[in-house]
């Protein structure tokens, strides 16, 4: 009887056994997720930067009137204006366009001139709270009390006409001046007054 309950007892276990192991095979551990290599990803095509958008804008820009140059005669306006359509960008700002445009002088050469000397260089213009601030490189900036007062009256005149300007700083060499050519005082922003 003790050998019929061992054997039952062995025959339970494999029955047990053979349940819980059945046939199924044991699992293989799961591979790892998959870790691309950075440096085998492939590379998107580099983004070429963006062309600066250009916008265009009809403005009004002042100029010296030849007949007041050539005779100081009062009964010629000081100066005149000459409307042109000018293009501008993200870079360059719509009041620096008007004020390269002054320097680059009129179309009208004949009945009109600009102030600016050949040898003047901006180096940018900026606005904040509606003042304008001009700045110019000391080199190559010089002339006559007229030629100066030509470059101010200009310069506030034209950009007075945007709407965005109230008054004009000017600098030189990011610096705050007593002058721009040694005869009209800049220390204080000059308030745009439209005639």
């Amino acid at each position: 009887m003790k050998k019929f309950i061992i054997l039952m007892f062995a025959l339970i276990m494999a029955v047990a056994l053979a349940a819980c192991g059945g046939s199924q095979e044991p699992e293989e551990p799961a591979d790892p997720p998959a870790v691309e290599d950075p440096a085998e990803e492939p590379e998107e095509p580099a983004e070429e930067p963006e062309e600066p958008q250009e916008r265009t804008e009809e403005v009004v820009l002042y100029f010296a009137n030849n007949e007041y140059v050539e005779t100081g005669d009062e009964q010629y306006e000081f100066m005149l204006t000459e409307t042109r359509t000018i293009t501008y960008n993200e870079e360059v700002c719509l009041e620096e366009a008007v004020v390269r445009a002054l320097m680059e002088g009129p179309d009208d050469e004949e009945n009109l001139s600009t102030g600016f000397p050949e040898s003047v260089d901006l180096i940018g213009v900026s606005v904040l709270d509606g003042t304008a601030y001009v700045n110019f490189s000391s080199e190559g900036l010089g002339g006559g009390s007229m030629q100066e007062s030509y470059v101010i009256s200009q310069t506030v005149q034209s950009l007075g006409e945007l709407g965005s300007v109230q008054r004009v700083q000017f600098l030189v060499d990011d610096q705050e001046a007593e002058s721009l050519m040694g005869h009209i005082s800049i220390e204080e922003p000059i308030e745009v007054t439209m005639e």
